[in-house]
Order: structure tokens, then C-alpha cells, then sequence
């Protein structure tokens, strides 16, 4: 993996004089960072993201920041090589990533930038089960529509009933 830089910051004690400076000598395009701690400069053609704030020591400065993928890893490299861990390694706001810093042997400071893990895709929103109130009782079995139940047993019409003998219903009126 190469290790491109990839921010830069420019820092000073009166950070929104600063903001102001840039923006009128190079028409920048500013933001506020997720944490509010300074105004990002948004990336145009060709170039790289970068940021204006009030320095956290009183100190004007211009750092770079080079992207890499272990921060950790970096800063015992640097220190094997003759530099020093500046700031140690902190999580940056809204899943940015890690930044940490260190002074080359000449003693310039250096920044190191780790990527956040990238978000999990967003996945559809789960219904959740309904719930039965509990006034509700459990809903009796389903029974057969009408049309499928069995008919029961025919009976003969009443007008194919066999009459009595008309002498008896003569008696009955008696």
C-alpha cells in the first residue's frame, strides 16, 4: 500500500482569522467538522481535504497528514527509525478514522491518518412482529366456508310426502 498525503491543517492561535484569510485569498469552500473544532476545506480538482483551526498549544503551524493503514505499526517504525511519537494515537469524530502525530528528526510535525472502518450498508428495516393486545382473545379455529361443508342428508319435499288416507284425516276432524 502506497501512503499518499491526504490532509492537510493549517492552525493558529486566532483560528477564525485564519479561516477568513484563506477564504477570501483562495475562495475556499469551508464546512464545520462533525465535532466542531474546525472548518474543513472541502477537496477541489486535483487536490486534497484539508482544515482551519485554533491550534490546541497557542502555536501557528502547517501539518500534512499521510494515510496509512496501522497506525500503531507506523509509530514504533518511526521510532526505530529516529522520530518520536508527538501525539499519540486518537478516534476521530462521526467514524472518520485515527489521526496521531510525530516529529521527524529535524523536528517537524507529521501527522498519520488511519481510515475508519467503512459503515455496514444499511440494511431494510425489520417490521416489528405484531403484538396481539392482550384484551384480545386467540381467534377460534377456522371452520369450513359454507360452500364446502357437507349438505345434510336430503329430505323428501313435502310434496312428495305420501298423504294419509283420506278416511283418517276425515276422522281427525271429528
Amino acid at each position: 500500500m502506497g501512503h499518499p498525503v491526504n490532509w492537510f491543517q493549517i492552525s493558529g492561535s486566532n483560528g477564525k482569522s485564519l479561516q477568513d484569510f484563506y477564504k477570501k485569498i483562495f475562495a475556499w469552500k469551508m464546512s464545520p467538522s462533525p465535532d466542531g473544532s474546525m472548518m474543513m476545506v472541502a477537496r477541489e480538482e486535483g487536490g486534497i481535504d484539508g482544515g482551519i483551526n485554533k491550534s490546541m498549544d497557542g502555536q501557528s503551524g502547517v501539518t500534512f497528514y499521510v494515510g496509512v493503514a496501522d497506525i500503531d505499526a507506523h509509530l514504533k517504525k518511526i521510532a526505530k527509525a529516529g522520530g518520536t511519537t508527538a501525539m499519540p494515537k486518537m478516534e476521530l469524530a462521526a467514524g472518520m478514522g485515527f489521526i496521531a502525530g510525530f516529529r521527524d528528526p529535524a523536528g517537524n510535525w507529521i501527522g498519520l491518518w488511519q481510515p475508519g472502518k467503512a459503515p455496514a450498508p444499511k440494511k431494510a428495516a425489520k417490521a416489528a412482529p405484531k403484538a396481539t393486545p392482550p384484551a384480545k382473545a386467540k381467534a377460534a379455529p377456522k371452520t369450513t366456508p359454507a360452500a364446502k361443508v357437507k349438505a345434510a342428508p336430503k329430505t323428501t319435499p313435502a310434496a312428495k310426502v305420501k298423504s294419509a288416507p283420506k278416511k283418517a284425516a276425515k276422522r281427525s276432524r271429528r
